[in-house]
């Protein structure tokens, strides 16, 4: 089956919100304040970059012809590319710590339940309705961890426990997000359906800053105290996410790249890898706001016409063409 470029537009999309994001993180001033517009457009845009990440890996897993032999190999595979993000950026990681690839490799890895979930619409709205309530009754459990006990891990139990609840991107409320995108696969929504949804969602978030107005609170916050928060990612931040996901889909889907956005889609897992690299070794940078603003968007902007150039010349040359070719290899041994 042919790649739809759509698709990959909208993981394209996803990979530079979250490079912008990480840029953000690394290069704002310490005094910067969290509440100015500025801020807030980035904490918005930047918080949907693994939600969209999440969404467009459940579309494509619906197409994929999973196995449990490919399954382990892509498993094991993005372990390591987790743990290469890790050493690549290790002022923010402990070696072991789960995160977004690690959620990834999990989610493939049980894709049969909850691809099988997504099959049926009604049985969809039910766990995500429960997914929700859990994630917002289980809150209490963990949102007081600081960044550094989200990420250290001290033994296999306590990986597990990131993995599944108390990390960066655990599996627990995360794979909501691969639910949508099976779902959205199998039952192809309308864009008349998915724009009331989304914006139905905008509604609740318009909601969500209200409340934050009226009870002096950030609205939105990556830690802390504030009516939405990604780590963790409570449930108001889940149903905002939500909103923001299906009107880019809505945006998006089905219309065909004429500027190259569709290449980094292609890409998404090496650039993920690669992009901590600079980030790492400029972690330290002394800069302003104005200045740490341009850096950030040129940073952001450069992995564009990279991947066009990548795609045009070395295309062979990818994480994610290693992991297909592995995977096809240990298929026909196996046959």
């Amino acid at each position: 089956m042919s790649r739809r470029q759509d698709i990959d537009q909208l993981r394209g999309v996803a990979i530079l919100l979250m490079v912008m994001v990480h840029s953000a993180a690394t290069w704002a001033p310490s005094d910067a304040s969290t509440t100015n517009v500025l801020a807030l457009v980035i904490a918005g845009l930047g918080g949907l970059a693994a939600p969209l990440f999440v969404t467009v890996g459940g579309w494509v897993t619906v197409q994929s012809n999973w196995t449990l032999r490919k399954a382990l190999i892509r498993f094991i595979f993005l372990y390591a590319a987790q743990i290469a993000v890790n050493i690549s950026a290790s002022q923010r990681f402990d070696l072991y710590s789960p995160g977004v690839l690690t959620l990834f490799a999990l989610l493939y890895l049980t894709a049969p339940l909850w691809v099988r979930i997504s099959e049926n619409l009604q049985l969809t709205i039910v766990v995500a309705i429960s997914l929700l309530a859990l994630n917002h009754s289980l809150l209490s459990y963990h949102e007081a961890l600081t960044w550094d006990e989200r990420t250290y891990v001290g033994g296999i139990l306590e990986h597990i426990k990131h993995l599944l609840l108390t990390g960066t991107y655990p599996f627990l409320p995360w794979v909501l997000f691969s639910i949508i995108g099976a779902s959205l696969n199998n039952h192809k929504p309308s864009q008349r359906t998915l724009l009331a949804l989304g914006t139905g969602g905008v509604l609740v978030s318009t909601y969500f800053l209200y409340r934050s107005v009226q009870d002096e609170i950030p609205f939105a916050q990556p830690v802390g105290e504030a009516m939405l928060t990604f780590f963790p990612a409570n449930s108001a931040f889940l149903i905002a996410a939500f909103s923001g996901v299906l009107l880019i889909w809505t945006i998006l889907e089905n219309r065909q790249s004429t500027i190259g956005l569709h290449h980094l889609g292609r890409l998404s897992l090496t650039l993920y890898v690669l992009h901590f690299i600079p980030l790492s070794v400029f972690t330290d940078m002394d800069l302003n706001l104005y200045s740490a603003s341009i850096i950030t968007l040129g940073y952001t902007l450069l992995w564009w016409p990279l991947s066009v150039i990548h795609q045009a010349r070395i295309p062979k040359y990818s994480l994610e063409n290693a992991m297909r070719n592995m995977t096809h290899q240990r298929e026909e041994e196996g046959a």
